[in-house]
Order: C-alpha cells, then structure tokens, then sequence
C-alpha cells in the first residue's frame, strides 16, 4: 500500500470521530511532515506517511528530530491500522479531559 493510500484512509478516519486534519506545507523548509492533526481538546500530532518499504529523507529526519526537540508529537506512519492506533490514542486522551 502506498503511503498516500494510508493517508486518506487515517484522515477519513481522524475527520470521522471529529479530529482536524491540515495537509502541512512548510514552505521556508524542505522535509516537513505530510500532516497535522488537531483533536477536540487541542492535542496536535504530526504524522509523516510512508509505505512499508519507504524510506524517510534525511530532510525528513532532520525534519522530526527537531520538532521532537521542541517537545512535538511526529510519528511516521508505515500503515493504516497504525495510524488508526495513534488518532485513536489522542481521542483517548480527549476523553479523559471530558470530551467524546
């Protein structure tokens, strides 16, 4: 499967339970994440999606090791049960603050 094909499945599913999600484009810097998703209470995640055997850039990694230096959630996502898993984590987290 494709890593754009992992992408809208997760994104379907995000919009579904109520999650934000914004095509990212940094355009002063190459190797940005393909997505931020935003939840009901404000937990933001960035997820870069890859197929299983794709490799990240080196721009990439760059990319995420510095937002991880910032304390910024960023996870690649190799495939759609995965991505699932990581949406689903962060509406858990919402529904322990009250909402869901």
């Amino acid at each position: 499967m494709k890593g754009s094909d992992v992408e809208k499945e997760v994104c379907a599913y995000a919009e579904k339970i109520g999650f934000m999600s914004i095509k990212f484009r940094d355009l002063s810097r190459a190797g940005g994440p393909d997505r931020l998703f935003i939840s009901k209470t404000g937990n933001v995640a960035f997820l870069e999606f890859k197929s299983p055997s794709e490799p990240v850039s080196d721009r990439q990694d760059d990319y995420i090791t510095d937002l991880k230096r910032h304390c910024v959630t960023v996870n690649v996502v190799r495939d759609v049960d995965a991505g699932i898993n990581l949406i689903s984590q962060m509406a858990s987290q919402d529904a322990l603050r009250g909402w869901g």
